[in-house]
């Protein structure tokens, strides 16, 4: 974009925002370390009826009205009966098969159900067991901790875990407190947003909401069908939040210029590096990768970091 965008950037110093409570609740305690537990069972394949606990592994096929519904079809499926990952009657349905036995069954979908292509509708399943299997769930004790790790006794894997379910509460508080500062400069800086700017935002607002849906197994056109909307529908309901997030952008940009904030050659390097690590060969990697896309996205995620950062040093955390 090579329009000057006019910016009148407010107090980014001595904010105040409100720090909450990282209090780790009892039962999410309980509720990681049963997590853990479950985690860690042995699986004994067993040659009885399926019960509710068993883990078993099923073939399935599911239709609408005779028509096989998309991506209504898995092999092998894993499962746990009672667990209610399912449909709900699913999983009911599957109690008391063996290995080998095949069942038809129907079940009502709920019409509140998120899948708007199958809401309310009669489906009709083909299952198949493959495999039942016991889970032996390990005991909750010492010998239980120290399988784990390097701990002593159980009290000291407990208060392991929370301290990180606390540190995981700080992180997300961190990143609320962010999220709380920038908007306030933002909404009080005084911007003229370009439209093209706008736009972009919102095509990639499409983009990240089409990944949610694919990634999910929904097609997305299909899905907008469903919901009786379309790109444009979208695109007018979302425009103020496409605006707020130019208005932010360009306010960590604005801070960016004034604080003289830019990333060394050295962390930009260590940053891109640390990105080429996730592939298995990285020589490879750096010929398939775009590497001057990859920096100008480093120096901004670098730059985002730094400048928030700042924020945080000089806010009135309370």
């Amino acid at each position: 974009m090579t329009q000057e965008i006019k910016i009148e950037l407010a107090n980014y110093k001595g904010l105040k925002v409100t720090k909450r409570e990282s209090k780790v609740e009892e039962k999410e305690i309980e509720n990681a370390l049963k997590y853990i537990q479950n985690s860690r069972a042995k699986l004994i394949t067993i040659n009885k009826p399926a019960e509710k606990g068993n883990r078993i592994e099923i073939d399935f096929e599911v239709r609408c009205a005779g028509v096989k519904v998309e991506n209504g079809e898995s092999k092998n499926h894993p499962l746990i009966l009672g667990e209610g990952q399912f449909l709900p009657g699913f999983e009911k349905e599957l109690e008391g098969a063996k290995a080998g036995e095949e069942k038809e069954f129907s079940l009502k979908v709920p019409a509140e159900w998120p899948d708007k292509r199958i809401a309310g509708k009669s489906l009709d399943f083909k299952v198949r067991v493959n495999i039942v299997q016991e889970r032996q769930i390990p005991d909750l004790n010492d010998e239980f901790a120290s399988s784990l790790g390097n701990f002593k006794n159980l009290k000291e894997f407990k208060d392991n875990v929370i301290d990180g379910l606390r540190q995981e509460k700080e992180l997300i508080d961190k990143q609320r407190i962010r999220i709380e500062l920038i908007e306030q400069v933002a909404n009080n800086s005084k911007i003229e947003v370009p439209k093209e700017l706008v736009d972009t935002e919102l095509d990639n607002m499409i983009n990240e909401f089409k990944l949610s849906i694919t990634q999910f197994g929904l097609d997305f056109e299909t899905y907008l069908t469903q919901i009786k909307s379309n790109i444009e529908d979208l695109k007018n309901s979302w425009k103020a939040q496409a605006e707020k997030r130019a208005k932010i952008g360009l306010c960590i940009k604005a801070i960016a210029d004034k604080e003289k904030i830019v990333p060394t050659t050295e962390e930009t390097e260590e940053k891109m590096n640390q990105e080429l690590m996730r592939y298995p060969d990285i020589e490879k990697a750096k010929k398939d990768i775009d590497l001057v896309a990859l920096k100008e996205y480093t120096e901004g995620v670098i730059i985002n970091e730094k400048v928030f950062e700042l924020l945080e040093r000089e806010a009135k955390i309370v």
